[in-house]
């Protein structure tokens, strides 16, 4: 068992490497849509195939969440990460639509199996009273490739006729956590071995808390945005004529970075409910005011800003705040229950998102992820708030 007193032990630095390693594979996505377009898939189908894995994971992952823990996670680790890098070669091969949709529903399906046990492994390393401040450090490493891969997409000028290539190194990069399960550091993470699961009965004591609903739901219509924004942004911006409109992801991430580099600290010592409720509103202003972008270039780029401000604060203290809520026996399972809500707003979000701009264009979109961000952060204003680290994170 790690050493409770401190934050940043060797375990929880491996786990984080291993986050970082799933989120670059995931940022590479930012530019899927670009390829099935190439592909001559319509958008109403891209939107479909986009969204298929978070719907592979939300099948799977409330199956797994009571079930996994931390005498079997390396195990879901292992074979996750096989499937996951399976999958992504699969997706680099082939270009008819069942094939797309089966390739990425298996990478849904792999990338649960590792996400869910990282998060299993990683909720021993966490003290109850820095809750705020690890999952902020857990953000911002997951955050740093959604920074860098755009840019490295735009600074390369690779073409989405290459995206195919780029799957084939995402799939042996996908293998890496493999090799980290051998490391010392790895192997003496999380909870003792003859640790038990919650089980179905756990699951349904959790979800029987309104604190726990109403967070998990907050949850999910806040992916629902996020993931309709990742996925559709930059073509938005193509269709004003903004060549880097990649940047705009660059700039929400180098600002959510600043957030959780310069007032992770915050988190811990006020009410993380209605800091968190506060992130999703300022998201939801400027999804409502990205169809004035059409006069105004400028004012795309300081929205970039302003959304990455909300998402900065918003990410990290849901996540903070299941931790607090949650009992010990079943913190693991609570956060992979978030990750549940997480995937599906990762389907939800594109598949909708796609109907909308075929039926009604990018305005529609904008205004309906406006109105649900701003119901979201309603919903976690409802949650009883959890107690304060006392004194601050220290």
């Amino acid at each position: 068992m790690a050493d409770r007193s401190a934050l940043f032990s060797a375990g929880f630095l491996a786990i984080n490497l291993q986050f970082a390693l799933v989120a670059a594979i995931a940022a590479l996505f930012f530019a899927f849509s670009g390829y099935l377009q190439l592909l001559g898939v319509s958008p109403a189908t891209a939107g479909f195939i986009i969204s298929a894995d978070g719907l592979a994971a939300l099948i799977v992952q409330p199956l797994l969440s009571p079930v996994v823990h931390a005498g079997s996670a390396r195990r879901w680790l292992f074979g996750g990460s096989l499937l996951l890098s399976a999958a992504l070669f699969m997706l680099g091969q082939v270009t008819a639509v069942p094939l797309l949709v089966t390739a990425r529903l298996l990478q849904g399906v792999g990338f649960v199996c590792v996400l869910a046990s990282l998060v299993t492994l990683l909720v021993g390393f966490i003290p109850r009273e820095m809750s705020g401040r690890a999952f902020g450090w857990v953000s911002l490493i997951r955050l740093i490739p959604y920074a860098v891969i755009p840019f490295l997409f735009d600074l390369l000028a690779l073409a989405p006729s290459s995206f195919g290539k780029v799957l084939n190194v995402a799939a042996l990069v996908a293998l890496i956590p493999v090799l980290v399960l051998l490391l010392p550091a790895a192997q003496r993470a999380g909870t003792p071995d003859d640790s038990r699961p919650p089980g179905l009965s756990g699951m349904a004591a959790s979800l029987r808390s309104p604190s726990v609903l109403l967070l998990l739901l907050s949850a999910l219509l806040f992916f629902c945005g996020y993931a309709a924004i990742f996925f559709f942004l930059r073509q938005f911006g193509l269709t004003l004529g903004i060549a880097n409109s990649s940047l705009f992801f660059t700039i929400a991430t180098v600002v959510m970075i600043v957030v959780r580099l310069g007032g992770g600290w915050l988190f811990d010592r006020y009410n993380k409910t209605l800091l968190g409720a506060a992130g999703l509103f300022t998201a939801a202003l400027c999804y409502g005011l990205l169809p004035l972008c059409d006069s105004s270039r400028v004012l795309f780029f300081i929205l970039a800003g302003v959304s990455g401000l909300g998402w900065g604060i918003a990410m990290p203290l849901q996540a903070a705040a299941m931790f607090d809520i949650s009992a010990p026996a079943v913190r693991a399972m609570n956060q992979n229950l978030l990750i549940v809500m997480m995937q599906g707003g990762f389907f939800l979000g594109p598949f909708v998102g796609g109907q909308l701009i075929a039926r009604w264009g990018y305005t529609a979109l904008f205004a309906s992820l406006a109105v649900t961000t701003l119901v979201a952060g309603g919903m976690m204003m409802g949650i009883k708030a959890p107690k304060a680290a006392e004194g601050g994170a220290g």
